[in-house]
């Protein structure tokens, strides 16, 4: 009887500790250490009903993050700002330490938090874009005024904007936003845009074996000197599976740009033993050309 209850009591703490190590999300940089959020307690909040703190909780709860208090900080800070309370404070935070044997080791935050006012979107707007008209700009941004202002959404439209210009050539793309609070819980929010050259297709390189070669030159749909889309990589490699080898990924293509030129070289390396193509990184940025200094 004492066998079998040691027996019991073992698989439970090994069960336990790899429910520990099963990180979800994972938020560490070094997988082999950081912490495990074992519970996370939420004190200081005027406005947030039971059911909210627990959504907001479950976030964190079971996620492993960085021993770096300023990083567990601003993870708390984006649970509230996902939810539109965009200028939370944190005023205090605990991090106490459960079990400093496990691997990673259990730990519960305590963070004392003032949340603030809900932020809506008053208005959005463009500096700096020559490519678009703002119009389309805010066409492509989800967040539309009078919208909750969630750090995740913005986010998304963010993208939204990314992929407008990249779709068009613009692949050293830069933004800037900026955010205006004004006392009646609203937000004008400014993207600050630096478009950067408009690449246009050059020459496509392929790598392998003539009938390869001809076979995938085929399926290629960039004739050179046409608008460079950087998002057509990945559809290409998707409509080409078969003819390509498999385990074939982005890490076997290269884009090489001219800068000068504003053109980009497409090098598919399949069958190379050359060390210096699959050295070279995948994708180099251009910068943009700066006055020389009188």
């Amino acid at each position: 009887m004492t066998i079998r209850s040691s027996t019991t009591v073992a698989a439970c703490l090994f069960l336990t500790a790899s429910l520990w190590g099963d990180c979800a999300p994972d938020y560490r940089t070094d997988k082999k250490s950081g912490m495990f959020i074992a519970d996370f307690i939420v004190t200081g909040t005027l406005t947030f009903g039971s059911s909210e703190l627990t959504a907001i909780r479950s976030k964190l709860i079971g996620a492993c993050a960085n021993e770096d208090s300023g990083e567990v900080e601003a993870l708390v800070k984006s649970l509230f700002q996902d939810r539109g309370y965009f200028r939370v404070t944190v005023n205090n935070l605990d991090i106490k330490t459960i079990d400093p044997l496990a691997q990673p080791k259990r730990v519960t935050l305590e963070a004392d938090v003032t949340e603030g006012p809900i932020y809506k979107l008053s208005e959005i707007r463009f500096t700096g874009n020559r490519a678009f008209a703002a119009p389309k700009l805010r066409s492509a941004f989800s967040l539309r005024k009078g919208d909750v202002c969630r750090r995740d959404k913005m986010a998304s439209s963010f993208e939204g904007i990314r992929k407008l210009y990249t779709a068009r050539g613009f692949g050293d793309l830069v933004f800037v936003p900026d955010t205006r609070f004004s006392s009646n819980a609203t937000v004008i929010l400014t993207l600050t845009i630096m478009e950067g050259p408009q690449y246009h297709m050059g020459k496509l390189r392929i790598f392998a074996k003539q009938e390869t070669v001809e076979h995938l030159q085929e399926g290629w749909r960039l004739p050179e000197g046409s608008v460079f889309d950087f998002g057509y990589l990945d559809k290409y490699i998707h409509a080409n599976q078969s003819s390509l080898p498999p385990g074939f990924t982005r890490d076997n293509l290269r884009i090489v740009r001219n800068c000068p030129a504003a053109t980009i070289e497409v090098r598919l390396i399949i069958e190379s033993t050359d060390p210096a193509l699959h050295s070279l990184p995948g994708d180099v940025r251009c910068e943009e050309p700066r006055d020389s200094e009188n």
